[in-house]
């Protein structure tokens, strides 16, 4: 017992840290506040000493499904969140796993077992549901970028003019004027925190592609982020926009203008889809 008291203090612990992190964010996208709420019930469920047979086989199902999700959630919108929750499942099948079922099985835990589970089986439905719908409708702000209402904020104060050509020119010019590549990133920890880019007014090009989606998108005009390889050398990756302004598709590279002599601008393509002749586009998001 004092085992799975501590196990739960820490997942609680750690929980309440991500969520004091992610507190704002939390009420604009339902993605983040779903996998925090997988990661609170991996938490409860560390408690719970599960002896029933069928209860057990749900358990290690469950957490199956919520590291698999967790780890997808992080890889496919560069969210640690999803590794946060992919761990608080992981530490719950060991647990479960090294525990092994009891010959005493107490009525009470079994009833409060089932129920976190009903609730552990709803949260993977909405969750599921919300992933799908974020997938669909990646413009939406918690899909692959995600602001908030502080950041919003400061988008207004940048994104000056009433056109949205206006806008889209000032929100290019001022990235161009204010930030910075930043050449110390690490390549393996790459997950865009656009709060932190606007503070800093650094990042590498996944970086300012999402701060310039974001900026874009809170003024309500349509913005992609672009992810590619050289098709020169497929070990070169980068990172740029595609914005729809006036009824026009353009591509938007900010990175390369930051330090350029030869600014790159704003190119007329067919549409969001096109192909680039430089890169090989893995993903738009």
């Amino acid at each position: 017992m004092i085992i799975r008291l501590i196990g739960f203090i820490l997942l609680t612990a750690l929980n309440g840290y991500v969520t004091y992190q992610l507190w704002d964010a939390l009420w604009i996208s339902k993605l983040p506040l779903c996998f925090l709420v997988l990661s609170y019930l991996c938490g409860a469920l560390f408690l719970i000493k599960i002896k029933e047979k069928t209860q057990r086989v749900l358990t290690y199902t469950f957490t199956v499904t919520i590291f698999v999700f967790g780890i997808i959630y992080a890889l496919y919108f560069r969210r640690p969140l999803g590794f946060y929750t992919a761990f608080s499942s992981a530490i719950l099948f060991a647990k479960n796993f090294i525990t092994g079922p009891n010959s005493k099985d107490k009525h009470m835990a079994k009833i409060v077992n089932a129920v976190l589970l009903m609730i552990t089986a709803a949260t993977l439905t909405v969750t599921t549901a919300t992933f799908s719908s974020a997938i669909r409708d990646p413009l939406a702000n918690g899909a692959g970028v995600l602001w908030t209402s502080q950041d919003e904020n400061y988008f207004d104060e940048i994104a000056t003019g009433t056109t949205e050509e206006e806008k889209v020119k000032s929100v290019y010019t001022w990235m161009t004027k204010n930030i910075t590549y930043d050449y110390n990133y690490d390549c393996l920890y790459q997950y865009s925190n656009i709060t932190k880019t606007l503070q800093t007014q650094t990042g590498v090009c996944y970086d300012i592609s999402c701060l310039f989606a974001a900026i874009c998108r809170s003024q309500d005009i349509p913005c992609y982020v672009i992810d590619g390889y050289s098709r020169i050398n497929r070990s070169i990756q980068h990172t740029w926009n595609r914005v729809y302004i006036d009824g026009v598709w353009y591509d938007v590279d900010v990175t390369n203008d930051l330090s350029d002599a030869t600014p790159y601008g704003f190119h007329l393509i067919a549409d969001y889809n096109s192909e680039d002749k430089d890169y090989v586009i893995m993903r738009i998001y």
